[in-house]
């Protein structure tokens, strides 16, 4: 899709908590902290949607289960990141400044109903200044068994 609307390519990914700022090596040390707390989980994908927002362009939601719930919540009082905005956790797929006709077409030959389930045991770190193609993933961190 990123190739199709000249958009930014990634990752597809579901972010826990974005905004996390500090010493590179005070965040490694607190994402493995984070990853100590949470055991891992599962994530079940429910349905395509779109707002009119470059970062949630096009996304498929995820269901607000307690076990993400929680891991946001955990990973929000690590970093002090308590008065973020509501957590929506969601897997992004495309983003981009596109008009809300070319959103809704994609959405209808994606399909609305996206139901997929994986597990999550683990943590990626992301270096995201620039452009999304210029972020890097700095470190992973295995979630407590």
């Amino acid at each position: 899709m990123s190739r199709e609307y000249a958009a930014p390519a990634f990752e597809p990914h579901v972010t826990l908590e974005g905004g996390i700022v500090g010493p590179a090596r005070e965040v490694a040390s607190k994402m493995a902290d984070l990853a100590r707390r949470i055991p891992p989980f599962p994530v079940r994908l429910t349905e395509v949607d779109c707002f009119d927002e470059y970062f949630r362009c096009l996304f498929v939601r995820v269901a607000t289960t307690h076990p993400i719930m929680r891991a946001n919540k955990v990973a929000r009082a690590v970093f002090s990141l308590e008065k973020q905005p509501p957590f929506m956790p969601h897997l992004s797929l495309l983003y981009g400044n596109l008009p809300s006709s070319v959103k809704e077409r994609t959405v209808a030959s994606l399909g609305r109903r996206f139901e997929l389930e994986f597990k999550v045991s683990g943590l990626h770190l992301y270096l995201t200044r620039g452009e999304p193609t210029a972020w890097r993933r700095v470190g992973r961190f295995g979630l407590k068994l």
